[in-house]
């Protein structure tokens, strides 16, 4: 019981600490700051993590546990085509969402997280995003409508110009967020231009004209 309540201490400590990070920033956000809206002692804080640097590591490595979990893929049940819109409404939604952003943007302003831990948040944001996209891709390959010998390849462009649009362009440059009809747009864009790109037939790109792919 008592590693239990230690446990859900822990969970506690690093879900408040995430929300102060995410909304004062590293260097502004104060230990005590953490320990008293968690409603425990700094030295406990202290305790459990040997500094301000540690605990926003292990803050960041919550972050992509929970990623991992929401980027989970879904069993597939419709056509490829529409399935593979579904991932991509889901991926972008990922992308956009204030965990993901948060997880993006650490590493850039925060120059004293460890080179190491910075290649290992890439290798799992890239693989938890890989993951959700690449049974779509390879139910679109099997069913003759992306070429089976280009899906790695597939999902680099469908990640490149969902993260450009979501995240460089929504993130950085506008301030006003996109509206759900607009990000539906971007999933739709996404699935035609990878699939012109790589069809399953050299010279013979999918026609998507006719298809109607409903989101998720």
């Amino acid at each position: 019981m008592e590693d239990l309540m230690r446990s859900q201490q822990v969970e506690n400590i690093l879900e408040v600490a995430g929300d102060l990070f995410l909304e004062f920033g590293f260097v502004n956000t104060r230990v005590s700051d953490i320990a008293a809206r968690s409603e425990i002692s700094t030295a406990s804080i202290y305790k459990a993590f040997r500094s301000k640097d540690t605990l926003y590591c292990a803050v960041l490595a919550h972050g992509i546990e929970k990623l991992k979990i929401l980027a989970r893929p879904s069993a597939l049940e419709g056509d490829p085509v529409s399935e593979l819109l579904k991932a991509c409404d889901h991926y972008q939604k990922l992308c956009a969402s204030p965990l993901f952003r948060d997880l993006i943007r650490a590493p850039v302003e925060h120059t004293s997280i460890p080179i190491s831990f910075r290649r290992m948040m890439c290798r799992q944001l890239r693989s938890s995003l890989e993951q959700m996209c690449m049974p779509a891709l390879k139910a679109c390959a099997t069913g003759g409508v992306l070429d089976p010998r280009r899906v790695k390849e597939a999902f680099r462009l469908l990640s490149a110009y969902i993260e450009h649009q979501t995240i460089w362009y929504g993130l950085f440059i506008s301030a006003t967020a996109r509206k759900s009809v607009e990000k539906v747009r971007i999933a739709d864009e996404a699935v035609r231009i990878v699939l012109a790109a790589y069809p399953s037939k050299i010279g013979e790109a999918f026609d998507l004209s006719d298809v109607v792919v409903q989101s998720a």
